[in-house]
């Protein structure tokens, strides 16, 4: 896929001067925040795989309420807390992706991972502490053709990037719902620290789409907030206009994994036919991740560097763009 940076670079510049021009405006609390992101191998500039987790689009709004489903009487000692509802879409493809006359012929098709689309709405609940804080949350949607996640891909390669469509994807992962639960909990080692900050994180997915426990190690230095109020742990709806961040972001993570319905496909009934043989259950995650955040607007550049993620001895690298405005 064909992509360009100039006009992420505009983007950038022109958020940057209204927040400067901003900047003199009294500190305020905000009830809401909208995000958009947009994940994609393609944005890294030295190379062009086109594989794997080959894209995700995803909106997300954050909003503060009193009462809800009463969520809020949970964690007593918690300071502060919210709400957050998400739609995205995402699509994985396999390295492989285009399949001779052969192979169809001799009936000898195999991907190094199937096609799968996912259209997915999320909600959660963040509780923030003096030095942490744990968010949990459900995922809701489904995986196969139904998510259109192949019609989109087609549609902008075909209308944006003018890159081939691949008819591959009617071998993707069959039609199901998806149902995850999903907890993180993170701690600040050294929260008295103002430049360099080390924290822990720790996710546990349980579902029938992903089944994982992941520990990670973060690391930040520059100008940042507290780690429950900051953009790069996505808590900075608790953060007020007044709280500049500009800081870069590390984090090295090691996944345990049981299940990943996007390479096995169904987790109660094994009869896919391009499904993975053996799922990988040991991967490593590097991000290297830089966040601007000032007043009503954040923006953050992330990339992932994944070591065995499903297949052992498998290496991707795809990049995040995330663009927040609160309100």
């Amino acid at each position: 896929m064909n992509f360009t940076i100039a006009n992420f670079r505009v983007l950038c510049v022109f958020f940057l001067f209204w927040n400067i021009v901003c900047l003199g405006q009294k500190p305020s609390k905000f009830k809401s925040e909208i995000s958009f992101s947009s994940a994609n191998d393609a944005y890294v500039i030295w190379q062009n795989s086109d594989r794997f987790y080959s894209y995700g689009v995803g909106l997300n709004l954050k909003f503060k309420k009193e009462k809800l489903f009463g969520l809020q009487k949970y964690f007593s000692k918690k300071e502060n807390y919210f709400f957050d509802i998400g739609l995205r879409i995402e699509g994985y493809t396999p390295t492989n992706k285009v399949i001779t006359p052969i192979e169809i012929l001799s009936d000898n098709i195999s991907f190094d991972r199937p096609y799968a689309g996912l259209l997915l709405t999320t909600f959660n609940v963040t509780y923030a502490f003096n030095r942490s804080f744990f968010k949990g949350g459900t995922i809701l949607g489904i995986m196969g053709p139904s998510s259109l996640a192949g019609d989109f891909q087609g549609w902008f390669h075909n209308k944006v990037t003018d890159d081939p469509v691949f008819e591959e994807w009617k071998y993707q992962v069959p039609n199901q719902p998806v149902v995850n639960l999903n907890f993180t909990y993170a701690y600040d080692f050294i929260p008295e620290q103002k430049w360099i900050d080390i924290y822990g994180l720790l996710d546990v997915r349980l579902g029938n789409l992903y089944i994982d426990a992941t520990p990670t190690l973060g690391l930040r230095f520059g100008k940042f907030n507290e780690l429950s109020q900051s953009v790069g742990t996505d808590t900075s709806l608790l953060s007020n206009s007044s709280n500049i961040e500009l800081f870069f972001q590390s984090t090295i993570s090691s996944s345990v994994s049981f299940f990943n319905g996007t390479a096995q496909g169904s987790l109660f009934q094994r009869n896919f036919e391009y499904a993975v043989d053996s799922l990988n259950m040991l991967h490593t995650v590097i991000t290297l991740n830089t966040y601007f955040s000032a007043n009503r607007f954040s923006f953050g550049i992330e990339h992932y560097f994944t070591f065995g993620q499903v297949l052992s001895n498998e290496r991707h690298v795809y990049a995040r763009v995330i663009f927040k405005y609160k309100l």
